[in-house]
């Protein structure tokens, strides 16, 4: 299986390459074959380097394969692996309505996300909120938000966040208003430092609540807002004290250590789109054993310039969907 990585994201690559080890060692699951893992490192948004990648792999002969994690990439990877029946296995938030037929994403569907904050407000009972949002892409996460029907009587606010790292003046403007009832959609890299600088401007009081979009909310330090009594909610797919996930990151950990690479990652540190990551290997293996159950596979060497194509694609694509 082939495994496509931007140049700046080792942990999605190690988290591919452990689940592939793991499988193997795991001999009640695909029993008579081992899973070979083809990595390729692509420099993001360069689309041209990842298809030359991609064509060399499908040479190489390969049953599925696995990212980038960037958009502009992936869309040109997901084009390739269509016309060539090839399986594409992603685990990042894409925008598009799509219905790819050889594509799977294990990450929720925008709308249904989008869905699961129009319930989560309806269940606060909020009559105003502001939406504090980073850029294009978080009006997209919250569209369901901002036209659902509950909205009639609800008075809403949305303002961009600025550039820089200075948000007090628009937390200022918010703070005027009165308004104690916010959404923030922004990378988990800023949460901390919005959070820390309304809490200077006494927005981080008992009668404040927040509801942060990213699904990455277990990876920053909310020590110093413990005390506050505000109100900070989120949903996560990942749970890092779970006994599995803190086994798996020893593996992680002492595997780097075999091959004299030093980990920093931590149960805590797992991105959401990194753990499925390592789903995304497992639920490819469960299909292919599934899939190998009825019929015998085999991989090919596959030209981006013939017409030949993979006869087991579909099918497995199918597998993975019904698993």
């Amino acid at each position: 299986i082939g495994g496509l990585f931007d140049i700046t994201d080792s942990k999605q690559e190690v988290a591919f390459r452990y689940a592939v080890e793991r499988v193997n060692q795991n001999r009640k699951i695909l029993p008579n074959s081992i899973l070979s893992a083809q990595i390729e490192k692509i420099p993001p948004q360069d689309s041209f380097h990842a298809s030359k990648q991609v064509c060399h792999l499908l040479r190489t002969g390969v049953a599925a394969l696995f990212g980038p994690q960037s958009g502009t990439t992936s869309s040109h990877v997901q084009s390739i692996c269509d016309a060539m029946e090839i399986p594409h296995i992603e685990t990042r938030w894409d925008y598009r309505l799509k219905n790819d037929a050889y594509s799977v994403n294990l990450y929720p569907h925008p709308k249904t996300i989008s869905k699961a904050y129009v319930d989560l407000i309806e269940s606060f009972g909020w009559m105003s909120y502001t939406i504090l949002y980073e850029d294009n892409q978080g009006l997209m996460r919250l569209q369901e938000l901002l036209k659902s029907p509950i909205n009639s009587d609800v008075k809403i606010s949305v303002r961009q966040l600025p550039i820089n790292d200075d948000y007090r003046a628009l937390l200022k403007e918010v703070k005027k208003t009165g308004e104690v009832h916010i959404i923030l959609d922004c990378s988990f890299e800023k949460i901390q430092t919005i959070l820390k600088q309304a809490l200077q401007i006494g927005m981080m009081t008992p009668y404040h609540n927040y509801l942060i979009t990213s699904f990455d909310l277990h990876m920053v330090n909310l020590e110093e807002f413990k005390y506050g009594g505000t109100n900070l909610t989120a949903y996560r797919l990942l749970d890092p004290n779970r006994i599995e996930i803190r086994k798996v990151v020893e593996d992680w950990i002492f595997g780097e250590m075999r091959y004299g690479r030093v980990s920093d990652v931590t149960s805590m540190g797992i991105k959401t789109e990194t753990a499925l990551m390592y789903d995304a290997v497992h639920l490819f293996a469960q299909a292919l054993q599934d899939l190998d159950r009825s019929r015998s596979i085999d991989t090919k060497s596959i030209s981006c310039n013939g017409v030949e194509t993979w006869q087991h694609g579909s099918s497995l694509v199918n597998y993975m969907k019904l698993v």
